[in-house]
């Protein structure tokens, strides 16, 4: 334990400390240090124990207590990481880095979808913040997480994933997962040495956004990429459970495309429903104004133009129905407002003749 102090008062020795702490060697150098320990509770309650004691007097080593203490319980599952974060977020949220660190929280613990639509939200703010004493948009360790969490939570959520802000929010994922891939490729010399989780978040996101050949795809590499170690074997079926995922969204992307046309179906038939109520109760209101007529000219005439009216009207009705047809012919319009023209003209003239009659 005196030796994860004494590596703990390095890095907070650490030069530029506030604006090296916000990068992603910082978050490696943590990681390192965590990878090391095998966390239980005494050694929790001796980093809590040093954290506090050290937040008045040195306020940065107390800080990397905390972010090695954050970074063991998380990737070993100890604990309740969630209430971790919550209990020092106002000791340290003079660092940006502290955002991040909720974020993973949200990210390894979060359950409720409230919780996490919201987490998302404020981290798209995040992974585009860029000042004196950070560049978040460059961190792939951010840029990855967040993306992470936009693939736990629509995975999930797949009825919003079409909605257009969230679509926007998918968009914005892939551009920074992207970028997270590039960096990693460019600062390692090569594509083939890129942290393979990367791969694994691109493929899902993709997949969210109904690019299923791609998305698998790159599952497939990210399962290429997993390093030889002990737990190799359980990350690869972790990776595979994800391309089971593929075909479970879509296939219900394909039934939500199969509900939409049914719906459209649905609509065009109550509008063919509407017109044709609409021309019967026209031919019955004629019938009966036809009645009430004695003098068989005007009758003769009236018959005229309402015939011409039902012309319209079927032209009408004619070219509603051109207008649906997934195939847009010009030769049907041209057909349906040539009928609306020849009624119409038809209507027109024989009332002109009835008042010329008279």
């Amino acid at each position: 334990m005196e030796h994860l102090l004494e590596n703990a008062k390095v890095l907070a020795n650490t030069e530029n400390f506030e604006q090296k702490v916000n990068s992603r060697e910082f978050e490696l150098e943590i990681t390192k240090i965590a990878s090391s320990y095998k966390v239980d509770k005494e050694l929790k309650e001796f980093l809590i124990n040093q954290i506090d004691n050290n937040y008045r007097e040195n306020k940065k080593l107390s800080f990397v207590l905390f972010f090695i203490l954050f970074t063991i319980c998380r990737r070993q599952n100890f604990g309740n990481i969630l209430e971790l974060t919550k209990e020092y977020e106002n000791m340290f949220n003079d660092y940006e880095i502290t955002k991040h660190i909720n974020l993973m929280a949200v990210l390894v613990k979060g359950t409720d979808s409230s919780t996490i639509y919201k987490t998302i939200k404020s981290a798209t703010r995040l992974v585009a913040c860029k000042n004196e004493i950070c560049d978040f948009t460059v961190h792939t360790g951010i840029l990855n997480a967040y993306t992470e969490l936009i693939c736990k939570y629509f995975e999930y959520q797949l009825d919003e994933k079409s909605e257009p802000e969230n679509i926007e929010i998918l968009q914005n994922g892939l551009v920074c997962i992207n970028k997270a891939i590039e960096i990693d490729a460019k600062e390692k010399g090569s594509k083939e040495l890129v942290y393979s989780k990367f791969y694994l978040n691109r493929g899902r996101l993709l997949i969210l956004l109904e690019k299923y050949a791609k998305g698998e795809a790159d599952i497939i590499k990210a399962i290429e990429l997993l390093p030889p170690s002990a737990d190799r074997e359980s990350k690869v079926s972790e990776y595979n459970q994800y391309l089971v995922k593929s075909s479970i969204i879509h296939a219900y992307d394909l039934n939500e495309t199969k509900v939409e046309d049914l719906d459209r179906i649905k609509v065009s038939n109550y509008k063919s429903i509407a017109l044709m109520t609409t021309l019967l109760g026209f031919l019955l209101g004629t019938i009966n104004i036809f009645t009430t007529i004695n003098d068989k000219f005007t009758l003769l005439c009236l018959m005229l133009g309402y015939c011409g009216l039902l012309l319209v009207l079927v032209g009408t009705i004619l070219l509603g129905f051109s207008l649906n047809f997934k195939e847009h012919k010009k030769r049907l319009y041209v057909y349906d407002v040539l009928l609306i023209l020849i009624g119409a003209s038809i209507f027109i003239g024989t009332m002109i003749f009835i008042n010329w009659g008279r």
